[in-house]
């Protein structure tokens, strides 16, 4: 059975740690071989990323302590989160004789309540709230209280794209909520700024597209007639206005339909029509 207390008794951490160093003294156990390395006492393992800002990812934490000695095993592990900002947002255990406190958020410790070096993996979400590197890591901590294992991962996280400064659309489309009226079959160009050339990959996948809307009756302003030679996304740097040319369908003809300019900043800029 798991565990996940993020604010337990910091008392509990290091008295029976100690009570075993006492005992450990009393029987001579003390005079033991170097502790094992550091891959077999603690590992961990965390996405290497790129993982969006804001949201959550999985850091697990492995103690096998299988070492034959008292002193290379690790009733305890101190874990910290570092770079980037970040904060541990709950922790669970696979064994329910171990328990974790990370009351400051980026760091804490995970420890056995009795001491002893029972094998546990420690399962942490970790939400990042800042781009950048998130380094975790993890110092095991034996029952003489010396770190005898260390073992550290990096998370990349990526900053949101920003948003375009998105401006439009301009003349002959009638901005939201004004219903363009136009006959069906006709392509017009849909013309919009992104205060400078952006480059023109710029258009999400399968944008722009248009779904059939019921006609609520709003008047509609009729676009104005105008050549139409070149199709597809143009820049025009002297104007800075991007245009699309929309292709209408003749079989749209009486029916309304609502235009999507959808954008890979995740954005969608809407423009309503009527065809005749």
């Amino acid at each position: 059975m798991s565990r996940s207390p993020l604010a337990a008794a910091p008392f509990r951490r290091r008295g029976p740690v100690a009570l075993l160093t006492a005992a450990a003294t009393a029987f001579g156990m003390l005079a033991l071989t170097a502790p094992a390395q550091a891959d077999s006492v603690v590992q961990l393992g965390a996405p290497a990323g790129p993982v969006p800002v804001d949201a959550p990812y999985t850091v697990t934490v492995d103690l096998p302590n299988t070492s034959p000695n008292y002193a290379g095993k690790a009733p305890m592990v101190n874990i910290a989160l570092t770079g980037a900002a970040a904060t541990v947002t709950s922790a669970q255990t696979s064994d329910w004789e171990w328990s974790c406190d990370f009351a400051a958020g980026s760091s804490g410790s995970c420890w056995n309540l009795a001491a002893m070096s029972t094998p546990v993996t420690i399962t942490l979400t970790v939400v990042p709230t800042a781009g950048g590197t998130v380094t975790a890591r993890a110092d095991a901590v034996n029952p003489l209280n010396t770190v005898i294992g260390t073992a550290t991962a990096d998370t990349e996280v990526e900053n949101p794209t920003p948003a375009f400064p998105f401006t439009g659309f301009f003349a002959p489309v009638h901005n939201a909520p004004a219903v363009n009226s136009m006959n069906a079959g006709r392509s017009i160009p849909v013309k919009f700024s992104l205060d400078g050339d952006k480059g023109l990959d710029i258009l999400a996948a399968g944008s722009p597209s248009s779904r059939q809307t019921a006609c609520d009756g709003t008047a509609a302003d009729p676009v104005e007639d105008g050549t139409v030679s070149t199709s597809g996304l143009t820049y025009d740097a002297a104007t800075d206005t991007y245009t699309y040319v929309w292709k209408t369908d003749r079989a749209w003809a009486g029916t309304c339909r609502t235009f999507h300019l959808g954008l890979s900043d995740g954005t969608d800029h809407v423009a309503h029509f009527q065809f005749r």
